[in-house]
């Protein structure tokens, strides 16, 4: 006849295991829903300053233009400080999707990095459960003499 205490440790184990187990799927689904908001949030933000930097150039064109007109001038000195403007605004954009790639990057690092963290404790919830399961089965074995 089995040994009720040996049976309940050894069924402990494995709820312990399965327990183990959903816990690291509940924080992998947390966590890349997460890095998921978090990449959006970046993505927005970027795309918000692009717009912004935009319509200061926009702005900035229009007044020079303007300018321009109203004094006369044109030609080559006109088209410069146009260019420029345009320049500006150009590397303005280039850096702000830079710092958005960033991060992108940094995010994606946090989620590997804390992916890792959570297998390491499923690794970790996993050993016990087999150890307890182990042991359960040893004090099994020597109270039945089998």
């Amino acid at each position: 006849m089995c040994e009720p205490v040996s049976i309940t440790a050894g069924v402990l184990a494995v709820v312990g295991a399965a327990s183990a187990v959903y816990s690291a799927n509940q924080q992998q689904k947390a966590l890349n829903q997460q890095a998921q908001a978090q990449q959006k949030q970046i993505d927005q933000a970027a795309s918000a300053r692009t717009d912004d930097r935009l319509k200061v150039a926009r702005e900035q064109r229009a007044a020079a233009r303007a300018a321009s007109a109203e004094s006369g001038t044109s030609g080559n000195s006109t088209d410069a400080i146009l260019n420029d403007l345009l320049m500006q605004s150009g590397r303005d954009v280039s850096r702000i999707e830079k710092n958005r790639e960033n991060g992108q990057l940094e995010s994606q690092q946090e989620v590997s990095s804390k992916t890792s963290e959570i297998n390491g404790q499923l690794v970790s919830g996993l050993a016990g459960s087999a150890s307890a399961g182990a042991n359960a089965y040893s004090s099994y074995k020597i109270k039945t003499g089998k």
